[in-house]
């Protein structure tokens, strides 16, 4: 198939999607009746770099709330508030000064938030109950896809400046890290596995280990493009975060594929997990688990040592993961990954 063909493939796709979308109701920058957020600041928390602290409170014995704000971040882009979530270790509270490698885990696509891996799915606290390990669960936009946005005429949408620039060293600002490369990971499900293979490339300076659990690695896969299309219209916006879609304007989604850019990734140790769907019809995670395949592929041609796992449909895996899309595999995937993930990390 030539160029011109997938040209006119994706063009028709995406016209598809747009007329079809036009028939529905836009929700996502509706407005709704949500009671106010609250206003304390249980964890003493202080604003800076950017960020400002809006409120804190105990989501449970080790899970904290944290309310942002920053003006990088328009607060329409965000599923609910503009939250941090953040898992402490055990012991963190009775430790002294010592300090503890951080994990920044990323949610996925569409309806995702930073509610996703502790409340609406997602085992964070569970599975890193014996970690000497800081969790934080930033928001990552409904749509977000860790990058600045080219077009922000609909509202600021700076993710990876906010994330990178702002929010890593405001949590060393306020939390007891190992403020260094060997001192932080990053994982994340669907859209966030892309957005950790994505922030490792551009900042391998960052991070000693990124995870992938079901993540779109190839950004010139039609599918892919198509999803991030459709996700970008249902939410309301008539720009897509990496520029324009179509060849020969869509030079920014080429230049931010992960699988031109393995090479960025020999000193990150990286971990790749995926299913095969649930059924041959699982188009989706078949999609995204090629692409997880494709990136494998591409860090062996520059042999570059990482961890692939293509877990098939079960049965008999743990979590009840039955190879698709959703929360009984990618809890048994960061299960899987945190002991990989823990060999390198300096921790306590």
């Amino acid at each position: 198939m030539n160029w011109r063909t997938r040209a006119r493939r994706l063009t028709c796709t995406i016209a598809v999607l747009a007329a079809v979308l036009l028939l529905a109701p836009l929700t996502a920058r509706a407005g709704g009746s949500t009671p106010p957020p609250p206003s304390n600041n249980d964890l003493g928390l202080q604003s800076g770099w950017g960020i400002t602290v809006q409120y804190s409170f105990w989501l449970t014995e080790r899970t904290a709330v944290v309310g942002v704000h920053t003006d990088l971040i328009d607060p329409d882009a965000v599923n609910g508030p503009h939250e941090v979530r953040i898992t402490f270790p055990a012991n963190y509270w009775n430790s002294g000064g010592t300090r503890y490698p951080v994990l920044y885990l990323m949610h996925g696509g569409a309806g995702g938030s930073s509610r996703q891996w502790t409340t609406e799915g997602g085992a964070a606290e569970w599975i890193t109950r014996d970690a000497p390990l800081i969790t934080v669960m930033p928001d990552c936009g409904k749509v977000g896809w860790f990058y600045d946005w080219p077009n922000m005429n609909q509202g600021m949408q700076a993710w990876e400046s906010y994330h990178i620039d702002q929010l890593i060293p405001w949590v060393d600002q306020n939390l007891r890290t190992i403020a260094r490369k060997e001192g932080r990971a990053i994982a994340g499900l669907s859209m966030g596995g892309f957005g950790a293979i994505h922030y490792a490339q551009d900042r391998p300076d960052l991070f000693a280990y990124a995870g992938s659990f079901s993540g779109a690695q190839d950004l010139e896969d039609q599918s892919i493009r198509a999803t991030i299309v459709e996700q970008s219209i249902q939410n309301g916006y008539w720009s897509y975060p990496f520029g324009p879609v179509i060849w020969p304007f869509d030079t920014t989604w080429v230049e931010n594929n992960p699988l031109r850019r393995a090479d960025r990734l020999r000193t990150v140790w990286v971990a790749l997990y995926a299913g095969d769907g649930i059924n041959d019809q699982d188009i989706l995670e078949r999609t995204v688990g090629w692409s997880s395949f494709q990136l494998s592929n591409a860090l062996d041609a520059q042999g570059i040592p990482h961890f692939w796992w293509m877990y098939g449909r079960g049965p008999g895996l743990p979590w009840g993961c039955d190879g698709g899309h959703n929360f009984n595999c990618w809890n048994f995937a960061f299960e899987h990954a945190l002991p990989g993930m823990m060999d390198h990390l300096w921790h306590p």
